[in-house]
């Protein structure tokens, strides 16, 4: 079994402006329970914090394109060199929806249940993000 790449996509029946707000405007983020700190820079940090105000990952935008392209690292926890994987949203239009990819290339060797266990993680986050876009 290949565990070292997970794709997945969803159709959103909002528009590539408003799925893109659900990852870059804070205020909207919130609504997954926290939001990214970052300033949406190719070069710059990206980490996930909390609503509890803690981080919980930490990274580097690799390549960024408005409205089109999210790419960045995750480093191992406490690192801030070892990277874990390497994430990256593409955001397509869609016949005035959006079809939202992502994809997770994973450095670190998993077992069948860590990766489903990943996979399922996947499904969950990119599900939020289409009620989030929906519900604008």
């Amino acid at each position: 079994m290949n565990n070292s790449l997970i794709e997945k996509s969803i159709i959103i029946n909002a528009t590539v402006n408003v799925v893109w707000r659900v990852f870059t405007d804070p205020v909207i983020t919130r609504k997954m329970g926290g939001e990214y700190a970052t300033n949406w820079k190719a070069g710059s940090s990206f980490g996930w914090k909390g609503a509890d105000g803690n981080m919980y990952t930490n990274g580097i935008i690799l390549r960024i394109e408005n409205e089109q392209l999210i790419e960045h690292s995750l480093f191992s926890s406490g690192s801030t060199t070892t990277i874990t994987s390497v994430i990256a949203y593409t955001f397509k239009e869609n016949n005035g929806g959006t079809i939202l990819c992502a994809s997770e290339k994973l450095f670190a060797e998993l077992t069948e249940n860590e990766y489903n266990e990943t996979s399922q993680g996947w499904d969950f986050a990119l599900a939020t993000v289409k009620k989030i876009a929906e519900d604008l």
